[in-house]
C-alpha cells in the first residue's frame, strides 16, 4: 500500500523498545516487528461485491493454466463464501489465513511461512486474516475453466473467476514493479 511515514517507523521501533522494557526478548521482539511484509511496491485492487479482500494478479500462464496471485485478507475479518475449483498452493507471507465452514465454524488456522497444497473441490467455505492483515500467495492450477466459484448466502452462485477474467484483472491493473539491473 503506502510506504511507512517517519511517524510510523517512529512507533514501530517505540513498540520494540516498549515490549523490550515490559520484559521481551529483544531479539524475538525485533524480529515481530520485521516480520511485517514490505508492501510499498504492491498496486493492491479489489473486486466489486468482495469485501475484505485485496488482489494482485501476478502471472496467468494459459499454456500451463496457471494463475499466480498475491491476496491480502482484512484483519478478524472473512470474506464471501466461495468454492475452489482448480488445485492450489498456499504460501503465507505475513500473518495468518483463518479458514471457516459454511456455518462460520473455525476449521484451519494457517500460519506466517506455512505452505499447504489442496485437491480442487472441496466444501463451500470462507476465508479472513487473523489479528493482523494475511498476505497470502496463491498459485491456482490445472484448469482453464472455473477457479473460483463466488457464493450467495443461500449457496447460490454469484459469479465466477477463471483463467479469462484474471487474465483481464491482470491486464487492467499497474504494471508491478520490475527487477533492477545493475549496469
Amino acid at each position: 500500500m503506502n510506504k511507512m511515514t517517519r511517524r510510523e517507523g517512529l512507533a514501530t521501533i517505540g513498540t520494540t523498545v516498549a515490549a523490550v522494557a515490559l520484559g521481551a526478548n529483544a531479539s524475538n521482539a525485533a524480529t515481530q516487528v520485521a516480520a511485517a511484509f514490505d508492501q510499498s511496491n504492491i498496486k493492491w485492487n479489489t473486486l466489486d461485491g468482495i469485501e475484505h479482500l485485496w488482489y494482485h494478479v501476478l502471472n496467468v500462464d494459459r499454456d500451463l493454466k496457471v494463475v499466480d496471485l498475491l491476496l491480502k485478507f482484512a484483519a478478524n475479518e472473512k470474506v464471501v463464501p466461495h468454492k475452489h475449483h482448480a488445485d492450489y498452493s498456499t504460501f503465507i507471507i505475513q500473518g495468518e489465513l483463518r479458514l471457516y465452514d459454511a456455518e462460520g465454524e473455525l476449521t484451519e488456522v494457517r500460519p506466517t511461512a506455512s505452505f499447504v497444497q489442496k485437491s480442487a473441490g472441496g466444501a463451500p467455505h470462507t476465508e479472513g486474516g487473523g489479528d493482523a492483515d494475511c498476505i497470502a500467495w496463491f498459485s491456482n492450477k490445472g484448469t482453464d475453466g472455473v477457479i473460483y466459484e463466488i457464493l450467495g448466502p443461500d449457496g447460490e452462485t454469484l459469479g465466477t473467476l477463471g483463467l479469462p477474467e484474471f487474465e483481464a484483472l491482470m491486464q487492467a491493473q499497474d504494471e508491478p514493479v520490475q527487477p533492477i539491473i545493475p549496469g
